[in-house]
């Protein structure tokens, strides 16, 4: 429940970074550290390693003739990423919304894009087949001159490039080539071969214009736990979560404060008082003073009943005015509390604290509500 409430609630970037997928071979028993990967990935690739700081994430992993084989889809940063903490919990590539539609047309069956039993093409040069079961499928999206090659066997990614110099698009006789080429790539593969015949999709996409998709595989198991800036800053969502909490245990602590102090004035305004006060009698015998002296005993004292104090009287306090205050909402957080500028001051407000002479009544996505006697106003976000 809290891990879908974080993935609700986190705001995730984008940003341009190539992706490619990178082989490497290991002993039956080891797998590369990141350390020993981006020595290894400086030493073949030492020009796009010097251009930034590599990720690796690791798609598939199978044992090979010479060896075990993992396969990492690899993404180079194309702009800096370490300035973007402060406004995006997780960064990921723009290529993601690519992985985002793909993985709805497999979901679906390839229903979504169009398909309706065997292949399914437009003007345009979009093309669609129905998915089976197995949800093998070979994606090729051309975004402007740039043709980006997914494949998918048993429904999980395992390769991924990107390719530039398609500017006559699906009908030119570059793609026809380079398609036919990684047909043959496929059939020969050790690992691809597996999913043979692929259900193909082909599309020209702008990955600008795909927001729904690149949320879509954000939260994807996948994405979820990749993010191009490593920084050690924390995430602005875990500030708010410790805000919340912070501030909800000092309400409670101080709930109990004040319900504590209540009983204490509750005890001593019903405790019984009573002062007794009795003079010392002494009794003088009149032994050897020849005299009769008589002491007769003290009257009874009256009993003596339980003193309770008697408020007095309370009389109606006129009438609060309600007096509108100037609030502006700055965040919010549904249901639990916000953030407002009351006057030029800041402060964060829950249910039932006071705004002025208003009593916060609820909070909603972009919205509170105040109350006050019978007057009800509710203040948006924005105004």
């Amino acid at each position: 429940m809290f891990r879908r409430l974080v993935a609700a609630l986190e705001r995730v970037g984008g940003v341009g970074a190539p992706l490619f997928t990178w082989e490497v071979s290991v002993p039956f028993d080891d797998e590369p550290g990141e350390a020993r990967l981006r020595e290894t990935f400086a030493r073949e690739f030492p020009e796009t390693s010097a251009r930034g700081h590599p990720r690796f994430w690791k798609m598939v992993a199978f044992n090979g003739d010479s060896g075990r084989m993992v396969r990492y889809l690899v993404a180079v940063p194309a702009e800096g990423v370490d300035g973007m903490r402060r406004k995006f919990d997780r960064v990921l590539p723009e290529g993601a919304a690519l992985y985002g539609k793909a993985d709805n047309v497999i979901r679906t069956g390839g229903i979504a894009y169009g398909a309706r039993g065997g292949a399914h093409g437009d003007a345009l040069g979009n093309r669609a087949d129905r998915v089976d079961g197995g949800g093998n499928a070979l994606f090729s999206f051309l975004c402007g001159s740039r043709l980006v090659i997914l494949v998918f066997c048993e429904g999980r990614l395992c390769h991924w490039s990107e390719e530039v110099g398609y500017e006559e698009g699906f009908a030119g006789a570059a793609y026809a080539e380079r398609m036919e080429r990684f047909r043959q790539f496929l059939a020969r593969d050790e690992y691809l071969s597996r999913g043979c015949p692929y259900a193909e999709f082909r599309e020209r996409v702008d990955p600008a214009e795909m927001r729904g998709e690149f949320c879509r595989a954000a939260r994807d198991p996948f994405w979820r736990r990749l993010d191009l800036d490593c920084s050690p800053r924390v995430r602005p969502l875990h500030r708010k979560i410790a805000v919340g909490c912070f501030l909800a245990v000092a309400a409670l602590a101080g709930a109990g404060v004040l319900m504590s102090g209540a009983a204490a004035d509750f005890a001593v305004g019903n405790a019984a008082v009573a002062h007794v006060s009795v003079a010392n009698v002494s009794f003088v015998e009149g032994a050897g003073f020849g005299e009769d002296i008589s002491l007769s005993a003290p009257p009874p004292m009256p009993a003596v009943s339980e003193i309770r104090e008697t408020p007095p009287p309370m009389r109606p306090l006129p009438a609060a005015r309600c007096n509108a205050p100037p609030l502006r909402l700055r965040s919010v957080v549904q249901g639990v509390l916000f953030q407002g500028d009351v006057g030029g001051a800041l402060g964060w407000f829950r249910p039932g604290d006071s705004v002025g002479t208003f009593v916060v009544d609820s909070v909603g996505r972009d919205r509170v509500a105040l109350v006050c006697g019978g007057e009800r106003m509710v203040v948006k976000h924005g105004e």
